[in-house]
């Protein structure tokens, strides 16, 4: 459902979280994540982008979830290798890891060589 004034802005409606599974209704409750953080994407290539690539990523819908406030807030910047969700975790994973594949983002950490690694791993273990 839409606010009356000009038809932009959700006030209600249901969306399922992949973070936890949870239906949330209220829109207030709810924030919009980019899997990949916009930060982060920064510091793995985006940087070098042109702004129009800069921006198609910022608004992909493959690269937009809607979640918990509360949890958006706790990730923060980070990737899955230093956050992850409380449910979902292959989930989240295998998304983060094709949008850095299909926008050609570096998964290895500034200053690492195995971040690589660590994302393998996670993936063996939590799927």
């Amino acid at each position: 459902m839409f606010d009356s004034s000009n038809g932009c802005r959700v006030v209600r409606g249901r969306w399922v979280s992949p973070f936890t599974g949870e239906v949330i209704q209220n829109s207030s409750s709810i924030d919009i994540d980019h899997v990949v953080p916009l930060r982060w994407a920064w510091d793995h290539g985006a940087r070098d982008w042109p702004d129009g690539k800069r921006e198609a990523f910022a608004n992909d819908p493959r690269n937009l979830w809607p979640v918990e406030a509360r949890l958006n807030r706790s990730k923060g910047a980070r990737g899955p290798t230093e956050w992850l969700p409380p449910t979902g975790k292959c989930q989240y994973i295998a998304r983060f890891l094709r949008i850095t594949k299909l926008y050609g983002l570096d998964s290895t950490a500034p200053g690492s060589n195995n971040q690589k690694e660590e994302l393998r791993r996670l993936l063996e273990r939590e799927c």
